[in-house]
């Protein structure tokens, strides 16, 4: 048997803990009436809060006799690294269990631990209180025991914490001056892309700052109609998203190299024209977009042309693999290598591309002027899917006919649509199609292919 999951007969009293889950476990529940099985169920819960302040004064023992590792007759470097192996706890789950019963049953917080035990408590209320007495002088934390203790008969964990915040700075003032400055260091957002193109988000905000980004998000981030699928998390990033989209188009945000702020992509022809083969759009250091996200950004967006040479030779004819002959690449199109080395020839020579040299840099013309901008709010009102109510600001001028294409940048061949729905359309295979009395229809994937059929 692994070590790991071998447990010693139960001694003493848990032998008849043991016998009574047995019990438990024999029985069918489903005979018994709804009002019975309610009952058991709260019943039940209070059981295991009661059991769990036993565990905790348990281990609490363990922990000040040093005899973490003696079920395997060996000392633990620490409790919390011996919990984490035996139960398989997370680092910090382990730690905070630990802390928690030393304060509760070691330390200044005894009548917790009673009123636990006694099941007047919850595991929840009692972490919280051995939390957020943490750091306290342990005098001042006792004296301030009985009354965070009735708070905790009153009050749910997450309100409770919310008023040990106040208790903490009434219970010592000086100290909390330190521990405030303490946090106040600790804040901090950190950005980093990821190997699978996203960018993951971490940080720390301070009470006011995070109140503050919540009322920012909170009216970007409701569903946008009953059918929205979206999670509350999706929500919130399109929110944070949608929030920095408006600074950087409202011009009020500090110039950088005496431009203003703004997304800048880097994308090949092959990509805007939507070639086979093309490697997308570099955002620098955000990572990279594929090439329908560049197309989608092309449809409103600022476009400077830049045309450069790569070298001598067609890279995209041509490529020589080790020890071989030459030989075009689109005589086999398994090549998986020959795709691989054209790709590479084609990304930027800051990621290992064939270095280019300038030849030409056109002007920056914006795709939608303002003016076709405030007529297609006239004509279009909002996106143009149907039942979309997502505001006007959330929408973006998208070409039916792409410019890249040769489609004209006029009103008819262009049309409102949310940022949700723009995606669709590019990323999601969506189509517009006119009506004969002039109205756009969204036409779904799948309506698409059968019609080709």
């Amino acid at each position: 048997m692994d070590s790991n999951t071998h447990s010693a007969s139960p001694s003493g009293g848990l032998r008849a803990v043991v016998a009574e889950l047995n019990d438990l476990a024999a029985h069918d529940p489903d005979v018994l009436p709804d009002t019975a099985r309610a009952e058991r169920v709260l019943v039940l819960r209070r059981l295991l809060d009661r059991l769990e302040g036993h565990w905790l004064s348990e281990l609490a023992a363990v922990d000040a006799r040093g005899a973490a590792g003696a079920d395997q007759d060996v000392q633990a470097p620490s409790t919390a690294g011996w919990l984490r192996n035996r139960l398989r706890l997370g680092a910090g789950a382990a730690s905070s269990t630990v802390r928690t019963a030393r304060a509760l049953f070691r330390g200044p917080l005894p009548a917790t631990g009673k009123a636990l035990t006694e099941g007047a408590i919850s595991p929840a209320h009692a972490a919280v209180l051995a939390a957020g007495t943490h750091g306290l002088p342990a005098h001042t934390a006792a004296e301030a025991e009985p009354v965070l203790l009735e708070a905790a008969r009153r009050l749910d964990p997450p309100r409770l914490r919310r008023a040990l915040g106040h208790l903490r700075l009434v219970a010592d003032p000086d100290g909390e001056a330190g521990r405030a400055e303490q946090r106040h260091q600790r804040r901090g957002v950190w950005l980093s892309p990821t190997w699978e193109g996203m960018v993951a988000l971490d940080g720390l905000l301070e009470p006011e700052a995070g109140q503050t980004l919540m009322a920012a998000l909170e009216p970007l981030a409701r569903p946008s109609n009953a059918e929205d699928s979206r999670s509350g998390g999706q929500r919130n990033a399109d929110a944070l998203a949608e929030l920095a989209r408006r600074a950087l188009e409202g011009g009020r945000l500090p110039q950088t190299g005496g431009v203003r702020p703004q997304l800048t992509v880097v994308v090949d022809l092959d990509s805007l024209l939507g070639r086979q083969g093309a490697v997308g759009g570099e955002l620098g250091w955000a990572g990279s977009l594929a090439p329908e996200g560049c197309r989608r950004l092309a449809c409103d967006g600022a476009v400077t042309r830049v045309l450069v040479t790569s070298g001598p030779g067609d890279q995209r004819q041509l490529v020589r693999g080790p020890g071989s002959d030459a030989r075009p690449v689109d005589d086999d199109p398994n090549a998986v290598e020959g795709r691989l080395r054209v790709a590479m020839a084609l990304l930027p020579p800051v990621l290992g591309g064939t270095p280019s040299q300038p030849l030409d840099v056109g002007r920056a013309s914006r795709v939608v002027s303002p003016a076709q901008r405030s007529a297609l709010v006239v004509r279009d009102g909002g996106c143009v899917f149907s039942d979309c109510d997502r505001p006007l600001a959330w929408c973006e001028a998208h070409h039916l006919v792409h410019w890249i294409d040769g489609g004209p940048t006029d009103l008819d061949n262009l049309a409102l649509l949310c940022r949700a729905h723009h995606r669709a359309v590019h990323e999601g295979g969506w189509r517009l199609e006119r009506d004969p009395d002039g109205r756009l229809t969204a036409v779904p994937p799948h309506r698409r292919h059968q019609t080709a059929a």
